[in-house]
């Protein structure tokens, strides 16, 4: 088992992720779309792959069209990760545990074996989301925010900046603006910020142990930066966290 190579995937609202678990370890990851998977796949048929795992946040019916491009690339056994009401001996928070988005599903148990303590998860994508998981491998719930995006959008049409476009640049301080798209995007990484630390103090004062905080997401690395708590930035997180979860399901 332990030379065997996994694909993984990550399916997001957005973008796929794509990589090769092996030996314990994420390699060969890549960014592609629902358009382009196809052809990004075609690197990875050389490679052996004994096992497929993905999980997708996307409609029932475009997962099903990954499914089918999966199918006929490779002939191995596929998994789907879904949320439940318990894996691998973590347990789902939510009183309808199938409504909890399997992506923050994923993260939350791959996060427990990880991490080997209790941990938030703060993942910056189309959503803001955060969970909460207790040492006892219990997730306690969570609470999404609007993300960078719909909170733009909210301004440039609230207030007819409609012609204001976002800047594709790391935010180098924080310091006032001098621009309303630099008001916009500061404004937004400080109040999200603020809310993340709010959100730490109550777990920690709650917890036997001092959480670790996990930032994930296309933004996460600007949020992180921007915290006066320590936090780890783990891009991959999703990827990882099919990857434990293969070897953790292999040994039962």
């Amino acid at each position: 088992m332990h030379d065997m190579k996994i694909l993984l995937i990550d399916v997001g609202n957005s973008l796929i992720k794509v990589g090769i678990w092996h030996k314990g370890e994420l390699l060969k990851n890549k960014l592609c779309t629902l358009e382009t998977l196809y052809s990004e796949l075609s690197s990875y048929e050389k490679l052996n792959v004994s096992e497929i795992l993905f999980t997708s946040v996307i409609s029932e019916t475009k997962t099903n069209k990954i499914y089918s491009i999966l199918t006929k690339k490779f002939n191995v056994e596929i998994t789907q990760i879904k949320s439940k009401r318990s894996f691998l001996g973590v347990k789902n928070g939510y009183k309808q545990p199938a409504k909890l988005g399997d992506d923050r599903w994923c993260s939350i148990v791959g996060g427990h074996y990880l991490y080997k303590k209790s941990f938030i998860i703060v993942d910056c994508g189309t959503a803001i989301s955060l969970d909460c998981v207790g040492e006892d491998a219990i997730h306690k719930g969570g609470y999404i925010f609007s993300g960078f995006e719909g909170y733009w959008q909210s301004f440039t049409n609230a207030y007819g900046l409609k012609d204001l476009r976002i800047k594709k640049q790391k935010v180098k301080s924080l310091s006032p603006a001098k621009s309303t798209s630099d008001a916009l995007i500061k404004g937004y990484i400080l109040m999200i910020s603020s809310v993340i630390e709010k959100i730490y103090a109550n777990f920690s004062s709650e917890s036997r142990d001092k959480p670790k905080l996990i930032i994930t997401g296309s933004y996460g690395a600007e949020v992180s930066k921007s915290l006066n708590i320590k936090s780890i930035f783990e891009p991959n997180l999703v990827l990882k966290s099919l990857g434990v979860i293969f070897e953790k399901k292999s040994k039962l």
